[in-house]
This record gives C-alpha cells, sequence and structure tokens, in this order.
C-alpha cells in the first residue's frame, strides 16, 4: 500500500516494513510526510500482526533529517512549533 511518499508493506512473520520513498530530496521528513507516518504507526499499533516496525530509506540515503526548505519558508512562529 502507498500513501504519498511512503510505501508500507503488510506484516510478515509480525515484520512490517515502511520505506520512506522520496529518493529525490533523501527521504526529507516534511511535515505531510510526519502526520503520514504518526498514522500509519497509529494504524500499525491498532492491529495485532505488527510486531516489529522496519523503517528504510529508498534511494541513496535512509533521512536527510527535517525537510529544512519547508522550515525557512514557515513565517509563524505558531506554525513552526506545530
Amino acid at each position: 500500500k502507498k500513501t504519498l511518499n511512503i510505501i508500507v508493506s503488510p506484516p510478515i512473520d509480525g515484520i512490517s516494513r515502511i520505506r520512506l520513498n522520496e529518493a529525490s530530496t533523501y527521504n526529507a521528513l516534511s511535515s505531510k510526510t510526519l502526520k503520514s507516518l504518526i498514522n500509519i504507526f497509529k494504524a500499525l499499533n491498532n492491529e495485532d500482526k505488527t510486531k516489529v516496525i522496519i523503517i528504510e530509506g529508498l534511494g541513496k540515503g535512509f533521512s536527510g533529517g527535517h525537510d529544512l526548505k519547508e522550515i525557512r519558508s514557515i513565517k509563524k512562529k505558531s506554525k513552526y512549533k506545530k
């Protein structure tokens, strides 16, 4: 199943895989990606087939960390804190 730039594989032997799939940004964690990850974690937590979650980054790197271009574009402090 694919959600935005994240691919979630169904559990096999209790192991679910989450693949960050935005190689062009080195899998940067934008606010949209972070929200999707939280929703995926909640969904996996609510089913009893997953015992282990493996997070991978497709492309050249696991994750470039926060999406700094997005953070720099935020003008309001309240939105930044969110």
